[in-house]
């Protein structure tokens, strides 16, 4: 059935490990077919070594050339954006967007089969497309993916009505939908919204991350800082982390001790805080006079680890901010943002 049919369009560090929850979650999802849409041989090769017993039952398949492509958008009622963000970039900064050949969204054929509605389909709620791009607002992607039907196109029948308009929402999962670990942020749609957004869109996007780990529902204006808080964090974490091994290294542990060690210790730390235990009530319970923890916690603090820390995740914030704006104004390509921070 149609409406049983996700398309991921993108499958990379973000879209692969999201594609990889969905099929092997324990909880069951809504979907009994994916397709998963790249641009390349070899991320085609990669797919179809990495997924070879979901391809082989027939559960997922793989699409690259553009007539196979414009096919899965057309025939799925639900479509996951993954593309990596410099892409849209350079789509959106293209004066002749059919000249960019290497980009999944440049064939006008597969940005008119977002509108196309699927065949024997008569809910006419239109699709619902998920936008897991970072720093890309849906309002620039609603303008990325409007039909602009040519002249002569304008008496075909193809061309799309208004009932079948796209609904947006935008997603930010975390790395961790690998092992079914992620925490989605889902932007609340606009209200109201014209046309409007049905509810049952929402509930879908929300089921459809369930299987891959929890969700939240947040506010457009909170997606910037969420982008880093959440999404930025685990990096953070592993540089904490491998800091932590390597130094137990050098007092003598072998690793494979230190960073099992270092890894349960972290786990614990974060289920006791999940669990409601706060995070000075947690540093005190390891604490006593004139110990080894507070005697490292001296030195965290006279190193100004705390701050530093502190600047990292507001200097990710700053930047996937600034991310947006550039987007918005169509200058995401002109400059890198990076580039401009101040120390």
């Amino acid at each position: 059935m149609t409406q049983n049919r996700l398309c991921i369009l993108g499958c990379g560090n973000l879209g692969t490990p999201i594609l990889t929850g969905l099929l092997n979650s324990p909880n069951p999802t809504q979907f009994t077919h994916y397709t998963a849409c790249i641009s390349s041989a070899a991320s085609e090769s990669r797919l179809n070594t990495l997924f070879a017993a979901h391809i082989a039952t027939g559960k997922l398949s793989i699409a690259r050339s553009t007539p196979s492509i414009a096919d899965a958008i057309q025939h799925s009622s639900v479509i996951l954006l993954a593309v990596d963000p410099s892409q849209v970039t350079s789509l959106l900064l293209a004066v002749d967007p059919s000249q960019v050949t290497s980009l999944l969204l440049s064939s006008p054929s597969i940005a008119s089969a977002f509108h196309l509605p699927p065949p024997n389909d008569s809910t006419e709620k239109g699709k619902l497309v998920i936008s897991v791009i970072a720093g890309l607002s849906t309002t620039s992607l609603s303008s990325l993916l409007s039909p602009t039907p040519s002249p002569s196109q304008s008496t075909n029948a193809s061309i799309p009505t208004p009932e079948h308009e796209l609904h947006i929402l935008r997603a930010l999962p975390t790395i961790h939908a690998q092992i079914s670990h992620s925490h989605t942020a889902i932007q609340l749609p606009p209200s109201p919204s014209d046309p409007p957004f049905p509810p049952t869109h929402l509930e879908t996007a929300t089921s459809l991350f369930s299987a891959i780990g929890t969700t939240t529902l947040v506010h457009e204006h909170h997606m910037a800082a969420t982008t880093a808080v959440s999404g930025s964090t685990p990096a953070f974490w592993a540089v904490i982390v491998d800091a932590m091994v390597d130094a137990a290294v050098a007092v003598g542990l072998p690793r494979g001790m230190a960073q099992e060690q270092v890894y349960r210790s972290m786990a614990g730390s974060a289920a006791m805080f999940l669990a409601g235990w706060k995070t000075g009530e947690v540093r005190d319970m390891g604490t006593s006079p004139e110990g080894c923890t507070i005697g490292g916690i001296m030195v965290l603090e006279e190193m100004g680890v705390r701050g530093a820390v502190g600047r990292a995740v507001r200097e990710s914030v700053t930047i996937a901010r600034e991310m947006g704006r550039e987007q918005d104004r169509g200058q995401g390509g002109g400059r890198h943002v990076n580039d401009t921070r101040r120390v």
